[in-house]
């Protein structure tokens, strides 16, 4: 950490880059990255090959998230909440002189992260990568403002599903630091778990309609098509991690849940929850070329939804 503080330190223009497709934890962790870089007087660009969700917009963040690279030369880029680096998508390709000439520092928590950084802050025990940021720039606390630590917990708060999920002692001494060092913590839980709309309400209702089960009621999901999206006026990008974590892991009886979202451009986004301990559902997600944790996992394919459901049901998760 000390290392990547000195980087920090001689450095005065940055890149930071999460991973495609942002979920809380990759947005909150670049964005907090993104303001403290910034707090400290030095140059920052930030960029995204996805659209940020609307999900997000509750906290306020006036920073246009650009698409393309800007810059020529930076001090260094910072990949956050990615186990490898394609998962910032065609960047490394695009840029290749950046690339090839910049000193990358990998910010991560996930297992079989490839160590592709020339600085690799990479904990698998951390609830989040936000979590470890924060034992980074703990360092220099005096920058870390409100603005900073609320989204730092933003990120612990999404990753772990509100403290159901991967986490560990150290995880609640970091949220009590940043709750000490003024997060805003009810605005984060009132906005990501107290503020659902009726036509969500009615897509849940039909998606439960629907449900599907297998292995005789061990393993349940549901596959929400576009054209669902549409009659229901929501886009893929606006359901959140709720359904699956709060509704569809609950079921009594159940090992796993599964939801399979069809995407704006015919692909389908692929998400696990398991319900309880012994089972590794990223097992599956990295059939598909995806990752995640042990209790949950993630992955993008374009395979027919009925060899999906082979797959999901025919994979040992099993520890």
């Amino acid at each position: 950490m000390q290392k990547i503080q000195q980087e920090i330190k001689k450095g005065q223009n940055f890149l930071v880059i999460a991973h495609k497709n942002v979920d809380g934890d990759a947005y909150g962790s670049s964005m907090a990255l993104y303001f403290y870089l910034r707090h400290i007087g030095k140059t920052v660009e930030v960029v995204n090959e996805s659209l940020i969700t609307p999900l997000f917009s509750f906290l306020d963040i006036h920073t246009n998230i650009t698409k393309e690279i800007a810059g020529k030369n930076f001090d260094a880029i910072f990949v956050c909440d990615c186990g490898e680096l394609s998962l910032i998508g065609k960047y490394p390709e695009l840029y290749s002189d950046i690339f090839e000439n910049t000193p990358i520092i990998n910010i991560d928590h996930h297992n079989g992260n490839k160590m592709f950084g020339d600085y690799n802050l990479v904990d698998t025990e951390a609830s989040s990568t936000c979590e470890l940021l924060y034992d980074l720039l703990k360092l220099d606390e005096k920058n870390i403002t409100p603005q900073i630590a609320t989204l730092l917990l933003f990120g612990i708060i999404r990753d772990t599903n509100c403290f159901k999920n991967s986490i560990r002692p150290h995880t609640f001494e970091v949220t009590s630091k940043l709750i000490a060092l003024y997060a805003d913590y009810r605005k984060i839980i009132f906005h990501s778990y107290k503020s659902e709309k009726i036509n969500y309400l009615q897509l849940y209702g039909y998606a439960l309609e629907n449900l599907i089960s297998l292995k005789g009621g061990t393993i349940v999901g549901c596959y929400i098509s576009q054209e669902t999206f549409v009659r229901y006026g929501i886009r893929e990008n606006e359901l959140g991690p709720q359904f699956i974590n709060e509704i569809l892991s609950s079921l009594d009886g159940t090992d796993f849940a599964f939801l399979i979202k069809e995407t704006e451009s015919g692909d389908k986004k692929l998400s696990f929850r398991a319900r309880r301990d012994g089972f590794n559902v990223s097992r599956i997600a990295a059939y598909f070329g995806g990752g995640g944790h042990i209790q949950s996992g993630g992955a993008y394919t374009n395979t027919p939804l009925e060899e999906i459901l082979k797959i999901i049901e025919n994979t040992d998760v099993r520890m």
